[in-house]
């Protein structure tokens, strides 16, 4: 439950504007974040995008070494790890205080480079302001799972593909190699670091599996982009 309330306070940049940018839909009344990953960016074309966020009631925090169920008072967006330049929000809430009570949105805008092309995994830093009786306790944490597409070619959307159409194994992998099977024909574009940097790899295609190597690859994160079927698509790899 902690983790969805970090992730029910999305925001996009590392740079803070006192506007707003969007309208909160008012009609949405089930806790969560809609929709659930951002829109592809594309170079040289101005992006313009927000999120419906509506934060979760109740909690469970630990006080005294002990789990305690409490109300949550409010999340706030205290910074975002991994986006690119030239990108920032607006939140409505300005001060971007999410709660439980009303719907809140958060509104993306950026002007995307062709040298900005990539996968940017995103990581949000957010305390969550509990109250346990009369007492207010501030939960720091950080969370992931927001993938921020920058589509260099202007041609073809970039997506994360649900696990049923490409399946990897393993992931992580401690030699960097994987074993890759999908539901249509899969070419292999490139893999790209978490900054949008292309890492060396190599495949072998047999009928039904692909297996893919990273050559010199550090320890992390990376993204294969391909092509599946007539769609280009985004898979993370974790080594």
């Amino acid at each position: 439950m902690k983790r969805f309330l970090l992730i029910a306070t999305f925001a996009a940049s590392a740079v803070y504007v006192q506007a707003q940018n969007c309208n909160p839909d008012a009609t949405i009344t089930q806790p969560g974040v809609y929709p659930e990953q951002p829109d592809t960016a594309f170079a040289d074309e101005a992006y313009d995008f927000s999120f419906q966020v509506l934060a979760l009631k109740d909690t469970v925090v630990v006080f005294a070494g002990q789990p305690q169920n409490a109300t949550i008072d409010s999340i706030m967006v205290n910074n975002v790890i991994g986006l690119p330049s030239s990108f920032e929000y607006t939140c409505n809430p300005v001060n971007c205080v999410f709660t439980w009570r009303d719907v809140g949105c958060v509104n993306v805008t950026g002007n995307p480079t062709q040298s900005q092309a990539g996968v940017y995994d995103l990581k949000i830093a957010t305390t969550i302001y509990a109250k346990l009786g009369i007492i207010a306790i501030p939960v720091p944490d950080t969370t992931d799972g927001y993938e921020l597409v920058i589509s260099g070619d202007g041609s073809a959307s970039i997506f994360d593909v649900s696990p049923n159409q490409i399946s990897i194994y393993p992931n992580p992998s401690t030699n960097g190699v994987y074993m890759l099977s999908s539901s249509d024909q899969l070419v292999l574009l490139s893999v790209v670091d978490i900054q949008g940097k292309k890492v060396d790899f190599k495949s072998v295609i047999s009928k039904n599996s692909t297996i893919l190597t990273l050559e010199n690859a550090p320890m992390g994160v990376h993204f294969l982009r391909a092509k599946l079927g007539n769609k280009i698509v985004s898979k993370k790899l974790v080594r």
